[in-house]
């Protein structure tokens, strides 16, 4: 388990290709921006526990994203 800035963007896997079509078939799906709750699917896995010094703690997981690649220069 971990943590992950509120800022960061990851995309979701490619949609499959549908038939007939040409060209280069897409690498990303949609994004998955934290910052964005509208932008969030169903978890694939969710927990909730009571702790006693901070109170509900809620852990949601969601599988295969991967993030956004950046350019960087030479």
């Amino acid at each position: 388990m971990g943590r992950m800035r509120s800022d960061r963007v990851l995309r979701r896997a490619a949609p499959p290709r549908e038939p007939g079509t040409r060209g280069r078939p897409p690498r990303h799906g949609g994004e998955f921006v934290f910052g964005d709750p509208a932008a969030w699917n169903t978890p694939d896995a969710a927990t909730v526990t009571e702790t006693r010094l901070y109170g509900t703690a809620t852990a949601r997981a969601w599988d295969r994203l991967h993030p956004r690649l950046t350019h960087r220069s030479a």
